[in-house]
């Protein structure tokens, strides 16, 4: 499940960029929010979900992400963090203070020695040059030497300034990293270390949060928390609803046992009935939906609200675009496919598009008894806003209207 799963998203919107001395950059104040949030609690103790104060005095605060190890992978995390002007050289510090002790339980950790210390942050013409002590290269074989640089280098990619990552270890430009040969003599970004960080992790800078349905922006979720719905409060319900409302699922019924806890899980949805509207005795999965708690505490009780970032089906398998793709029309596409008669639908959707919407349709088709190669290109009028997802889908021949199985991918547009 570790490749299906997506990671936490960011909670930022587009960087602004504050000036330092000799013309460069850090990576600028780049919150969505900037309050100093305590939880209330009940009689009881227990902490209630979305109440923030700032209490006099207290120094303004912002949300960042860090990219933390979760086994042999990457997982963006939330952080709270001083909304200081420098708040890259804040980002990257919050990094090297390792995972906190609520973190670590959660089975988070880090590749970075502890006694790595912080000496420069300083960004130029989008290339951030970070300079670390020269223990940042100590210990570790070459996993965790690479694991260690895709650290620093996503957290600071999720800032709009950073286009580019070069390091320097005591003052002097790293070329060849550690004894094991790494090379870096060339800028890296996140991208650079796609395979060992979570499907879909890269930050969506440009909406500012990674979401597909129903919360695409921070306000969407703001709006949400003040309203008497609680739908989107369930993980299962939150499934159901995207399999009908966002892909077009006759009649959705969620697949299997429990959902496993933490912050992101995977739940398997499939139709209820067959031809006629017959209920099926024994519903199979066709799509597994991918969703993230809102919430920043990976608890078992927290009622934050859920979001969509992805969904899979065996059946339609997309190599193009990846998740976070900029993409502009008309956009390529390819993968693999068994589906009747090798037909699958794609639509290109900008957020807040639901099912039967979108800004362009076409369609692939893959040959074959079992999974055969598909490629084509579909073009779509200019989006309103700045990202969405591309939708491929198969419907059902019985009333040719109902959707049996889909695969939905984020993008971004170009």
């Amino acid at each position: 499940m570790r490749r299906h799963l997506l990671s936490v998203v960011a909670l930022l919107a587009t960087a602004a960029c504050g000036t330092t001395g000799g013309g460069s950059i850090d990576a600028g104040p780049a919150p969505l929010r900037t309050d100093a949030p305590t939880t209330t609690t009940t009689a009881a103790g227990s902490a209630q979900p979305g109440a923030t104060t700032t209490p006099p005095g207290s120094a303004a605060a912002t949300t960042v992400q860090l990219f933390l190890t979760r086994g042999e992978m990457l997982e963006a995390v939330p952080r709270r963090i001083p909304a200081v002007a420098r708040v890259g050289a804040e980002t990257v510090k919050a990094l090297l203070a390792a995972p906190t002790a609520e973190e670590a339980r959660s089975g988070l950790g880090t590749a970075i020695p502890r006694d790595t210390r912080f000496n420069d942050l300083v960004i130029t013409d989008g290339l951030a040059r970070v300079d670390l002590s020269g223990a940042f290269e100590s210990g570790g074989g070459t996993l965790s030497l690479t694991m260690r640089l895709a650290q620093v280098t996503c957290t600071l990619d999720q800032f709009d300034s950073v286009t580019g990552v070069r390091f320097a270890l005591d003052g002097k430009l790293v070329n060849v990293f550690s004894g094991n040969g790494i090379v870096l003599n060339e800028p890296v970004n996140c991208s650079s270390y796609r395979d060992l960080v979570w499907e879909g992790a890269t930050p969506l800078r440009p909406a500012g949060f990674a979401g597909i349905w129903p919360f695409a922006t921070q306000a969407e979720i703001d709006a949400y928390a003040d309203g008497p719905d609680n739908t989107f409060r369930n993980v299962v319900d939150t499934a159901r609803e995207f399999a009908r409302r966002y892909v077009g699922f006759a009649e959705p019924v969620v697949i299997g046992g429990g959902v496993p806890a933490g912050r992101l899980v995977e739940v398997k949805v499939g139709f209820g009935t067959g031809e006629g509207g017959r209920p099926l005795p024994d519903p199979k999965p066709t799509m597994t939906v991918q969703l993230q708690s809102l919430g920043s505490r990976p608890l078992d009780g927290d009622r934050s609200p859920w979001t969509v970032v992805g969904a899979t089906s065996e059946q339609i398998v997309v190599d193009a675009p990846k998740a976070l793709d900029r993409i502009s029309s008309p956009v390529s596409l390819s993968g693999r496919a068994h589906t009747f008669e090798g037909n699958v639908t794609v639509e290109v959707r900008e957020d807040g598009m639901l099912a039967g919407q979108s800004l362009g349709t076409g369609f692939v088709t893959a040959g074959g008894d079992a999974l055969g190669p598909f490629s084509g290109t579909v073009a779509f009028r200019p989006p309103s806003r700045p990202a969405g997802a591309v939708v491929l889908y198969e419907r059902s021949a019985a009333d040719g209207q109902s959707v049996l199985r889909a695969t939905v991918v984020r993008i971004r547009f170009a």
